[in-house]
């Protein structure tokens, strides 16, 4: 069983793209999946993802660490000190940030770390699980409406869900999701990397469309963002995605 990793974007009804994604392959079955979904502006946005992007991958590909949470987590501190000083050079981007996600496979056991509200997805026998933290107003009603604090129809049309929590601005980050033990990988499990403009799509849509016909991670990031596309939803967010798939 080898593993064959795609992605793509498409960018909505908004003026740019403000999201940033690359993958890479350090080793045979050693995959590096990072994305980031800018803010501040429309030039904020993308220079902020693209600065922290490339802050994160050089960092972890000249890493010696050999555990992935220290090698993973002194990525992030290189992508913050990345737009940290693009900050200072262009002061006019003042406001910028982004969130991100840095999530490896080596070895059958997938590592990650995250800020914001970018999802991680596991698809597994048929079904979507979240794996990272939503650093968002919307992670926190959802955690709510989950107590039986509010309904899940509140939590669902706030307008304040996208309101985020924590993101890569160059300062303290209070928020990091950030396990210590890896999760364990199993035979035909699909993991997505993605922007919440992904999110236009239901979780159980995107699973069903993950899974049918035993598509290829090239045929998911095709057909998620046409299923978004034809939404037609007005102000489309930028929807990107990575995906990483056993290839039989």
């Amino acid at each position: 069983m080898e593993a064959a990793v795609a992605k793509g974007q498409i960018r909505g009804g908004r003026g740019s793209q403000q999201d940033a994604a690359e993958w890479c392959q350090w080793e045979p079955g050693c995959f590096l999946m990072i994305l980031a979904d800018g803010i501040g502006g429309t030039a904020g946005g993308e220079v902020a993802s693209r600065v922290a992007v490339d802050g994160f991958c050089n960092s972890f590909m000249e890493s010696d660490h050999t555990e992935m949470p220290k090698r993973l987590r002194e990525a992030l501190t290189e992508a913050n000190k990345a737009v940290y000083h693009k900050k200072m050079e262009v002061p006019d981007l003042a406001e910028m940030g982004t969130t991100l996600i840095g999530a490896a496979i080596e070895n059958g056991k997938l590592s990650w770390i995250s800020v914001g509200d970018s999802p991680l997805w596991l698809i597994r026998e048929g079904r979507m699980h979240r794996l990272n933290e939503n650093h968002s107003v919307g992670g926190l009603l959802d955690m709510r409406a989950a107590a039986g604090e509010i309904t899940s129809e509140e939590a669902e049309q706030s307008t304040r869900r996208h309101i985020l929590l924590e993101a890569i601005q160059g300062l303290d980050l209070q928020y990091v999701d950030a396990p210590t033990e890896p999760t364990q990988l199993v035979k035909s499990d699909t993991v997505i990397v993605a922007s919440d403009g992904v999110e236009t799509c239901s979780e159980e849509e995107l699973a069903e469309i993950s899974t049918a016909g035993r598509p290829s991670a090239a045929d998911i990031v095709g057909a998620i963002l046409d299923a978004i596309d034809t939404y037609k939803k007005p102000y489309q967010d930028n929807a990107t995605l990575i995906v990483h798939k056993p290839r039989f």
